[in-house]
């Protein structure tokens, strides 16, 4: 995909504002031109918050949804073309990435004018960060904690586990004591998400992508080893998404589940009468979860950026994000929007925001495909076709070309 955005750099760079709230008036036609990729229901929030704004400032949003598998090649085209929005909602592991193609906007000095960085959780602003330069803003975020059955726990008579060796002693427990089916649950599926749980089981270990071969990934995929061997995980978790994990928890075949707050509202309105609670990830050498985010973007030269800019900012209010992400089900990305975690269960995803990991720099740029290759090698591992030692030093391998690429 780098090459793909660096082509656009000289295209997209052609009508940059270079950055800057400049004393020229905005060229553009007064509308602001809103691509995002929330789809169903995710998009009615939004929708509900561009329209509030419109409604208060008379100026008009134009929302466009692209499918998330389309986004960033309808960006990169959109580059080619001249035709970039005015403002992009991203993954937030991509903004390097776009910055570094010159798709989006350096918004340092609307950011230092503005003066709110302080008011955000440090991880999710540094994804916003490159080289130094601000040209994202976070929008929200989200990260991974612990769901169980109240009542499957205490069948199998075991406690909330703290560490990951308890978790796996509960999660075989649970299977063995017939009180469910699956101790956990959890996405193992093809690509990226599929190794979410082996992230974070490394993280726990001291270690991260940068350094997957080393003990830290080796004790992760030894981890997901013991679990499927003793049937506390099951190997059809290599199929699921995370989606499919939570269906499990949801009907009661699994005692515990690993996912993020936003399965919070599914639990409500899919199982009302579940008793089921969150804790925190279990901790090994350290606590860690992993954050997942998206940002709030300026296309490049786009011919209303300022108003643009308007719009970021006022959606970034915490008043109005009180308002909205409890109905998007999400987290805030600073930590002064108290209204916005509504109860226990979020309060507990909330707390996890200050141990969250993200990929940067270079790292961010390719996570993806860090990802996908560590759940190749969780694949792999869970197969038998290699030793979890072996699997973590050929991904290690794989993930210093891809970064050297």
């Amino acid at each position: 995909m780098l090459t793909v955005l660096t082509a656009a750099v000289s295209l997209a760079a052609c009508g940059s504002l270079g950055g800057g709230t400049s004393e020229d008036e905005d060229d553009g036609d007064g509308v602001i031109t809103f691509w995002h990729y929330y789809g169903d229901a995710h998009g009615v929030p939004l929708q509900a918050m561009l329209d509030k704004y419109s409604d208060e400032s008379g100026v008009e949003v134009e929302a466009r949804f692209i499918p998330f598998d389309d986004f960033n090649r309808t960006l990169q085209q959109a580059a080619a073309a001249g035709t970039l929005p005015d403002i992009a909602l991203i993954n937030a592991f991509d903004t390097t990435q776009m910055a570094e193609a010159g798709i989006i906007e350096d918004l340092t000095p609307y950011a230092e004018e503005w003066g709110e960085q302080d008011a955000y959780y440090e991880t999710g602003w540094e994804s916003g960060q490159v080289d130094g330069a601000t040209y994202a803003i976070p929008h929200l975020a989200d990260v991974y904690a612990l769901y169980y059955n109240e009542d499957v726990l205490a069948e199998a008579d075991v406690e909330v586990p703290e560490t990951w060796d308890e978790l796996e002693a509960a999660a075989t427990k649970i299977t063995q004591s017939d009180a469910a089916p699956n101790g956990l649950a959890m996405s193992g599926i093809e690509g990226a998400e599929g190794a979410t749980g082996v992230l974070l089981r490394t993280l726990a270990a001291g270690g991260d992508l940068a350094d997957f071969g080393g003990e830290a990934g080796v004790a992760a995929l030894e981890s997901m080893q013991r679990m499927t061997e003793s049937g506390g995980l099951s190997e059809g978790f290599l199929t699921w998404n995370e989606d499919d994990a939570m269906a499990a928890f949801t009907n009661g075949e699994a005692g515990m589940a690993i996912n993020s707050a936003s399965a919070i509202n599914v639990i409500r309105e899919s199982a009302p009468d579940l008793a089921w609670s969150v804790a925190p990830l279990p901790e090994d050498v350290t606590e860690a979860t992993f954050l997942s985010a998206e940002n709030l973007t300026i296309g490049a030269g786009s011919g209303d950026a300022d108003a643009a800019w308007d719009l970021i900012e006022w959606m970034q209010q915490p008043s109005e994000l009180e308002e909205y992400l409890p109905a998007r089900n999400k987290l805030p990305a600073r930590d002064d929007v108290p209204g916005a975690v509504t109860d226990p269960e979020r309060a507990t995803f909330a707390d996890q925001l200050v141990n969250a990991w993200a990929p940067n720099g270079d790292m961010a740029a390719r996570s993806n495909e860090a990802l996908t290759l560590v759940q190749q090698a969780l694949q792999s591992v869970i197969s038998g076709a290699a030793s979890p030692t072996d699997a973590a030093a050929d991904t290690q391998a794989a993930i210093d070309e891809a970064m050297g690429s």
